[in-house]
C-alpha cells in the first residue's frame, strides 16, 4: 500500500482531517462560502470560490462541496448550502454522496487484482468467463478501456424513463445486459471508443464468476478496508449510511413546483459496479492518490491501467483501464440521479481537487467543469 497522504504536510493534514469532520457546524447562507483554509493567497481563495458560487447558481444545486489539496501549497474546503431542503440540514464536508462512475475505479481496481492473481487475463476474450455475442473477439483490456462497442444500457430510452419513474424500483445486472443484447454494437471489437456502462456490468459478472463472491463485499474487503476508506462503501439496497448528502433530480417535485424531486432512495442495482457506490470529500481525497499512484497493485498493472485511449481525435481527454487522464489529472467523474461528483489527481504535483454536488439528471454534469475552473486558477499555464 503505498502512503502518499502520511508523508506530505504532516501537521496540516492532522488539522484538515479533524476539520472535514466538524465543519461546517452551521448553515450557509446562499452566497456564503464557510471554508478551512491553509495556505494558497487570498487571490486565489477569492476565485475558487468565486467558481463554486457560479457553478451552484449555474446548476441550481442545493449545495456543493469542493475540496482543493495541494501539498506544499495549501488546503482549501468549500462547503455551502444545504445537504436537505425540507429540514434545511446544512451541507457537511462529512456528507455521504452516490459517486456514481467513479465507481468504476474501485471495479478497474478490483478486476487488476485478480490479474495479479493470476485469475483473469486482460488479454483473454470475454467468451472465457461471459456468454456475449462477439464475446471471443472482445477482451478483458477492451471492457476496462470503453473500446469494446458494446452498447450502453443507460442510454436506452426505455431504460431511462423506467430508471426516472421509480429509482427505488427493481433492477439488477441481468436486466442491464439484457438491454444491451438487444442492441446492436457501436463498432466491431477494438475499432473506436464508446463510453458504456455496460462494460462494467460484465466486468462484474466476470469478477463475481472467477471468485464466487459478490463483487461489493470484495471492493469493500480487499480495497475500501485496506485503504481505510470509513466513508466509503457499495451498498445494495436503496437506503444511504448517514450523515448523507439528499439528492435531487433535475425536475420538480411533482407534489410540489417550488421543490426539486428528492431521489436519494435509489436502487444501486440500476447502476451496479458501473455506478452504485458511495463516498465522501476525505475519503475521495485519499483515493483519487492512491488509484493514480497504483495501490493495491502490481508497478506493472499500473503501467497497464495508465496506457490510455482518446475519447474522439485530438481530444485531451483520454481513458484507461478504469481511470480517465484529463490533460495530466489522473481520476474520474460521476453522474447518477440525484448526484455529481469529479475527483482528480496531479501526479506532478500531489495535488487533489474533488467536487460534489447534490443535484442531477442521468445526463447532467457540473462537477467536471468545476474542478477543471479550479484547477485552472492553480495551474493556469496547464
Amino acid at each position: 500500500m503505498k502512503t502518499w497522504h502520511m508523508v506530505a504536510a504532516l501537521a496540516a493534514a492532522a488539522v484538515l482531517t479533524l476539520t472535514i469532520g466538524l465543519f461546517p457546524a452551521r448553515a450557509a447562507g446562499p452566497d456564503g462560502c464557510p471554508q478551512a483554509a491553509f495556505g494558497f493567497t487570498s487571490d486565489e481563495r477569492d476565485r475558487m470560490h468565486a467558481a463554486v458560487d457560479k457553478t451552484r447558481a449555474a446548476a441550481q444545486a442545493p449545495g456543493i462541496t469542493a475540496g482543493v489539496f495541494v501539498p506544499g501549497r495549501g488546503s482549501w474546503i468549500c462547503v455551502i448550502g444545504v445537504s436537505d431542503q425540507e429540514t434545511g440540514r446544512a451541507m457537511n464536508a462529512a456528507d455521504r454522496f452516490r459517486v456514481g462512475s467513479i465507481t468504476k475505479t474501485f471495479t478497474g481496481t478490483a478486476v487488476l487484482q485478480l490479474v495479479d492473481r493470476g485469475l483473469i487475463g486482460l488479454d483473454e476474450p470475454l467468451s472465457r468467463y461471459v456468454d456475449w455475442p462477439d464475446g471471443n473477439a472482445i477482451t478483458i483490456r477492451q471492457l476496462m478501456n470503453m473500446t469494446a462497442g458494446v452498447y450502453d444500457y443507460t442510454e436506452d430510452p426505455e431504460f431511462q424513463k423506467r430508471y426516472q419513474a421509480d429509482p427505488a424500483g427493481s433492477f439488477g445486472p441481468r436486466d442491464a445486459l439484457d438491454i444491451a443484447r438487444n442492441h446492436e454494437p457501436y463498432f466491431p471489437p477494438g475499432k473506436g471508443f464508446h463510453y458504456s456502462d455496460t462494460n462494467y456490468i460484465l466486468l462484474e459478472t466476470v469478477v463475481e464468476r472467477v471468485t464466487g463472491r459478490a463483487i461489493g463485499d470484495l471492493i469493500e474487503e480487499d480495497i475500501v478496508d485496506k485503504l481505510g476508506l470509513a466513508s466509503t462503501g457499495y451498498p445494495t439496497t436503496p437506503a444511504l449510511e448517514p450523515p448523507y448528502a439528499r439528492g435531487y433530480d433535475e425536475t420538480p417535485d411533482p407534489g410540489d413546483a417550488d421543490a426539486l424531486r428528492d431521489v436519494t432512495y435509489s436502487n444501486p442495482g440500476y447502476a451496479g459496479a458501473a455506478g452504485a457506490m458511495t463516498s465522501n470529500l476525505r475519503d475521495l481525497r485519499v483515493w483519487a492518490a492512491e488509484l493514480a499512484n497504483g495501490a493495491l497493485i502490481s508497478e506493472r498493472l499500473q503501467r497497464e491501467r495508465l496506457q490510455t485511449v482518446p475519447l474522439a481525435k485530438d481530444a485531451q481527454v483520454s481513458y484507461g483501464l478504469g481511470i480517465a487522464d484529463w490533460g495530466g489529472w489522473l481520476g474520474h467523474n460521476g453522474t447518477i440521479l440525484g448526484y455529481n461528483t469529479a475527483m482528480f489527481y496531479l501526479p506532478e504535483t500531489g495535488a487533489v481537487i474533488v467536487v460534489e454536488i447534490n443535484r442531477s439528471a442521468l445526463d447532467t454534469d457540473h462537477a467536471t467543469p468545476l474542478f477543471g475552473e479550479l484547477a485552472k486558477i492553480l495551474y493556469p499555464d496547464r
